[in-house]
């Protein structure tokens, strides 16, 4: 019997939005891969006209994979209906979005008050 996957993300649906918050402290090739799955799981099965939050609190390093994986979250997201934003990025993560312009394509929420806004808590 294989072992279980792991979790890598943990949700929650504030006034019925989707927020996944990352719980390992890297998002490297080996956890882009289970990131992506957890979160696919549960964009398909939220509403549409709803919110996608990616809470990256707890990561603190990022590869080109993991970015990668981000950028794909989003467009998928977007294609159900989902308007995308990243919540909780250190300086680190901030900066490589900036670099790479990813931060283009998302929402960025810095404090815990942007986030309840945005998803209208």
């Amino acid at each position: 019997m294989p072992a279980p996957t792991p979790e890598y993300v943990e949700f929650t649906h504030p006034s019925g939005h989707l927020v996944a918050r990352v719980v390992v402290p890297s998002i490297g090739q080996a956890e882009a891969s289970a990131v992506r799955d957890q979160v696919m799981a549960a964009i398909q099965s939220t509403r549409k006209g709803r919110c996608f939050v990616l809470d990256l609190t707890q990561v603190s390093l990022m590869s080109s994979v993991g970015l990668g994986t981000c950028v794909d979250l989003r467009n998928n997201a977007e294609k159900a209906g989902l308007r995308p934003a990243v919540y909780g990025m250190n300086r680190h993560l901030g900066d490589l979005f900036r670099l790479m312009r990813v931060d283009r394509l998302f929402t960025i929420l810095k404090t815990p008050h942007e986030l309840d806004e945005f998803v209208g808590s």
